[in-house]
């Protein structure tokens, strides 16, 4: 009766290994990523899909009289592992709906 639940455990921990392992692998910043998101402000996080930040950021910069663009390499950093570990997520979800068939 332990056997189903030990099972499901050891595939849960399975995937979140996989997980973390895909998530390394679709990190798409680079070591300059904080330079470019300081120099450009919301401009980059617009080009590069994060329109939520970059609004946010512009709203930041208006309200600080431009002193906002000082936060820009911090938050650059947390969205790319964001969408890293989205990728990850979705991969992991299409490998194991693709082996239950």
């Amino acid at each position: 009766m332990n056997e189903p639940k030990s099972d499901l455990v050891s595939s849960a921990m399975a995937n979140q290994a996989e997980k973390r392992q895909l998530t390394a692998t679709f990190d798409e910043s680079t070591g300059l990523s904080w330079l470019w998101a300081f120099l450009f402000g919301p401009m980059y996080f617009w080009v590069h899909g994060f329109v939520a930040r970059g609004f946010v950021l512009l709203l930041i910069c208006i309200c600080t009289l431009g002193f906002g663009i000082l936060i820009a390499p911090f938050i650059v950093y947390p969205a790319w592992r964001k969408r890293a570990e989205r990728k990850a997520d979705d991969m992991v979800t299409i490998a194991n709906a693709r082996g239950s068939r």
